[in-house]
């Protein structure tokens, strides 16, 4: 087995983030100690871009094999590796029933390290499934762009949920140039631009902003 140490980890659930997007809010893990796999390039991009389970024999090799700094003591992650191409890295942590759980990628310097020391290590042979394709890994937005498209959803959603339906004609109005009378429509196209940050976003965008204030 092979290891590497002394890395910051940001592991999430949900978000594979980039290292410059990190914030100080998040939960920074400090690994004194991981397991870490050379895979080629193609099963790399598998396991980042996928949900994916690995095999009962892989689970036992890595099981209990992460340590975590913590002032008082060493935390143990129970399932967790790193897996590694010539080019790239990810960090990622597993469940009891060999499904990714959580993962992150790392910093550009640890990274580069990594790759280096990564020469010297022989190829693995992952045995994994794909459990689900994952189409949202590969997003062009970042995280700050992500964060308002949630935040500009709750507040379109809040609207409908209040039947405040003239402030929906309004702004489709506003940003189309046209009456519609269909809610159903009008709130649809307008979740259309805040999902694909459009040419219109910015303009949705103000106009939601104006209408909390006045509120």
């Amino acid at each position: 087995m092979n290891y590497i140490y002394d890395i910051t980890v940001n592991f999430n659930k949900n978000n594979l983030y980039e290292f410059y997007e990190w914030k100080e809010e998040d939960n920074l893990e400090f690994i004194l100690k991981i397991p870490i796999f050379k895979v080629d390039f193609d099963t790399f991009n598998n396991i980042k871009n996928n949900e994916i389970n690995i095999s009962k024999k892989i689970l036992n090799m890595i099981e209990n094999k992460t340590e975590v700094y913590n002032p008082n003591c060493i935390n143990i992650i129970r399932y967790s590796c790193v897996f590694i191409c010539d080019k790239s890295s990810l960090a990622i942590e597993f469940d009891s029933e060999g499904n990714n759980y959580m993962k992150s990628n790392l910093s550009i310097e640890e990274e580069e390290e990594i790759i280096e020391i990564s020469k010297s290590i022989k190829y693995s042979i992952i045995d994994y499934k794909i459990k689900q394709i994952n189409k949202t890994c590969n997003s062009i937005f970042t995280r700050k762009e992500k964060e308002e498209q949630l935040y500009l959803l709750k507040k379109l959603e809040i609207i409908k949920d209040n039947k405040e339906y003239s402030k929906l004609k309004y702004i489709f109005y506003e940003i189309f140039n046209e009456k519609l009378e269909d809610i159903d429509k009008i709130y649809n196209k307008l979740l259309l631009i805040i999902k694909n940050i459009d040419y219109k976003y910015n303009k949705l965008n103000e106009l939601l902003n104006l209408m909390e204030r006045v509120n």
